[in-house]
């Protein structure tokens, strides 16, 4: 996944999407049983459903993103304001890795 789709702490914006989808398909469900349970319609319980899943995963997707700027309740990573240019290469990784190791940050 391309870095300038993924968030500093790795929440990329398709996992949001994928998240609102799969609770929308259960909190949607909720409600069209519940407007069928007082309506009796089905074909407006059904409306209701339709249009509440397309608004709500909207709304979810927008919250969802406010709330990843929002550092309050985060902890920052010690090395999150190291600029990092270029995909790290295996070989660099281990000599990191192995660096960490010494210093005691790894077992």
């Amino acid at each position: 996944m391309s870095r300038s789709s993924r968030s500093s702490l790795g929440e990329s914006h398709s996992r949001t999407v994928f998240k609102a989808i799969s609770w929308r398909i259960i909190a949607t469900m909720t409600t069209m049983i519940l407007v069928y349970i007082f309506t009796k319609e089905l074909f407006v319980s059904i409306g209701v459903g339709v249009f509440e899943v397309i608004a709500k995963i909207t709304f979810y997707y927008i919250h969802e993103r406010i709330w990843h700027k929002v550092d309050w309740g985060k902890k920052k990573h010690p090395l999150a304001d190291i600029p990092v240019t270029r995909e790290l290469n295996p070989e660099d990784r281990a000599k990191i890795e192995q660096q960490l190791r010494n210093l005691g940050y790894m077992d």
